[in-house]
């Protein structure tokens, strides 16, 4: 399996990923966001034919959008497989998310707690495989990236509030938009141009200074051709908003190709989500 990151990606108990479910009332909002990552690696299974893994992680999810998420990988059941070169490192890691878990992490750090118990997940999967070193370190140090924004957000908790200051006016928040294309294609389908459709309007009734539209692609193909794939994409999107009569010198492109991914792959992977123009709308 490949993979470029965690974001932010089920088994029932005693499967593979073993443990206590923990229970719906104290889980609330975190059992929803364990839910979005594990689909999220569902997916990347799925896209690289791994469909035993890519099962597991749908169950996970499906059990964590019920209200019943799993505990992290079970370290001994993985045991017999696992080279002993990782379990000591794994073990430490795991009593440190349980630890957070069982505190105040899945109130207080929600988002950043799930992604740890993802990633964790992903962490010792691809230990038990042992066939990527690359990819075992993507996953451990996306692990330590979650862990550390927990901390962090659990010692802001603790720490007392500093003193408020003025408050100012806020900026205005720019309103964003995607548009999705088909593979290796640069055309404006329909539902790209009833989400243009919208920009149009919303530029019409607010004062809009720039609109910029980031081209994006997923990773099939070579990386050079896939920056020229995502530049058409935003020409594209740039050409229907002018002939939709909003000012083409408002309107700045840019190409990002694959490097960018809205869901993180491997190479060679076509998937649908990163096939996009990313539209900003300034104000």
């Amino acid at each position: 399996m490949r993979k470029h990151s965690i974001l932010g990606t089920l088994v029932a108990c005693g499967a593979m990923g073993g443990g206590t479910a923990h229970a719906a009332t104290q889980d609330g909002d975190f059992a929803q966001r364990l839910a979005r990552h594990y689909e999220a690696l569902a997916r990347v299974e799925q896209a690289q034919g791994d469909m035993r893994d890519a099962r597991t992680y749908a169950l996970r999810a499906a059990a964590a959008a019920g209200g019943q998420p799993t505990a992290p990988d079970s370290l001994a059941q993985r045991r017999p497989y696992l080279d002993e070169k990782y379990t000591s490192e794994l073990e430490t890691a795991r009593q440190r998310l349980v630890g957070a878990l069982d505190g105040e992490a899945r109130m207080r750090a929600a988002d950043d707690a799930a992604h740890a118990q993802a990633a964790f997940d992903c962490w010792v999967e691809q230990a038990q495989e042992d066939l990527q070193p690359a990819h075992i370190a993507a996953c451990r140090d996306a692990f330590e990236m979650a862990m550390s924004a927990v901390d962090q957000r659990l010692a802001q908790v603790e720490a007392p509030p500093p003193p408020a200051p003025e408050p100012a006016p806020p900026p205005p928040a720019p309103m964003d938009y995607l548009v999705f294309f088909d593979f290796d294609r640069a055309d404006i389908t329909d539902e790209a141009r009833t989400v243009l459709q919208n920009v149009v309007t919303a530029t019409a009734e607010q004062s809009v200074t720039r609109v910029i539209a980031t081209g994006h692609a997923d990773t099939s193909g070579s990386a050079r051709y896939n920056e020229r794939l995502s530049q058409r994409r935003a020409d594209a999107v740039r050409s229907a908003l002018t002939d939709l009569q909003i000012t083409a010198a408002s309107i700045v492109t840019e190409a990002r190709g694959e490097t960018e991914p809205l869901v993180p792959t491997g190479d060679g992977v076509r998937e649908a989500q990163n096939r996009r123009v990313e539209i900003k709308v300034e104000r």
